[in-house]
């Protein structure tokens, strides 16, 4: 295994797709997943006209989740939705998001 497969092992452990594109979320929101690497080690998510480039970090329920520490945005995957939540203010934007 090599360390990139091994990091993204750690990461990734259910082996999650990040598909880019429009995702359509509750409540008529939608969120653009614009950009993702090869490695999925990070992404480019677009909300509310602005974009945040997020980078991968390990969640202990498996889920993908990508953050941006300087917004306090994170974008999360599991197997049936993605939602975006704002950590800074402690609240959803973006939930039952699917391509």
């Amino acid at each position: 295994m090599t360390a990139s497969s091994a990091d993204q092992a750690g990461f990734n452990p259910h082996g999650y797709k990040l598909p880019t594109g429009v995702y359509r979320c509750e409540l008529n929101r939608s969120v653009n997943v614009r950009e993702v690497s090869a490695d999925l080690s990070s992404a480019v998510v677009q909300f509310d006209k602005k974009e945040y480039r997020m980078h991968a970090v390990g969640a202990r329920s498996g889920a993908l989740r990508y953050e941006d520490p300087q917004s306090g945005l994170v974008w999360l995957v599991i197997s049936t939705k993605s939602m975006l939540l704002d950590t800074k203010h402690g609240r959803q934007l973006a939930n039952e998001c699917k391509t």
